[in-house]
């Protein structure tokens, strides 16, 4: 039996032993087959506690991450939102529209307008030397150049390299090209064009329309390519 506590009554008359009586101080012992049941569930319930906690962090941190990743996106969408409101939006040139104005310098140093060749078929081609189709374009653009010189014809070529006329003129030097060359080292006439991949061409008619897009190298030589420029130079 387990310990008992004494607990006295007083009453008018004082003490005595008879007006106590005692009351157990901890419950009875249980029978010994409850009292393992009892230990083995404490022990799978202490057991388990771990897992669930483990299994409540997993979760935290599985919606901590999830937030984040909304709030990353929240930000990049509100940024872009206000940079298209402060940027106006970018037109990409196609055939029928008027080919936009521009002033560039030359690889020799001097500047050129396209309005310098009002009248005239004008052959707009944006390239750079570290551009490999634009690298094997440029002996069909050569060819076409020396062919239709004096009719009516210029070719432009853009240069949209970041390191300006020093690599230019090398490469030109290197690969024996006379056409002309502008520099665009800041893209913003190829941007103006809504020209971002290379190479593209556009081939402007008198009248200051671009007749013909290009995107993409081609071989202007070819009987199929050519008379698309010779037709365009054709009209009047």
């Amino acid at each position: 039996m387990k310990s008992k506590r004494q607990v006295i009554f007083l009453d008018s008359t004082g003490w005595n032993q008879y007006n106590s009586y005692t009351v157990p101080d901890q419950p009875m012992p249980l029978p010994e087959n409850q009292k393992e049941k009892e230990e083995a569930l404490e022990k799978i319930e202490e057991e388990a506690l771990p897992e669930k906690v483990g299994v409540t962090g997993k979760e935290i941190a599985f919606l901590v991450i999830i937030l984040v990743l909304v709030s990353v996106l929240v930000v990049f969408f509100l940024a872009r939102e206000k940079e298209r409101e402060r940027s106006p939006s970018i037109k990409i040139i196609t055939e029928g529209d008027r080919a936009p104005a521009f002033r560039l310098p030359t690889s020799e140093g001097h500047f050129v307008n396209l309005s310098d060749y009002r009248g005239k078929v004008v052959m707009v081609h944006f390239w750079a030397t570290w551009c490999p189709p634009c690298v094997d374009e440029m002996p069909e653009l050569e060819a076409l150049h020396r062919q239709l010189k004096g009719k009516d014809f210029e070719l432009l070529a853009i240069s949209v390299d970041e390191g300006g006329s020093g690599i230019v003129t090398a490469f030109m030097k290197k690969h024996g090209l006379s056409y002309p060359v502008l520099l665009d080292p800041a893209r913003s006439i190829s941007g103006l064009y809504g020209t971002f991949k290379f190479p593209e061409t556009y081939i402007v008619d008198r009248n200051g329309v671009v007749a013909y897009k290009a995107i993409g190298s081609r071989e202007w030589t070819m009987p199929v390519n050519r008379n698309i420029v010779e037709n365009i130079i054709v009209q009047r």
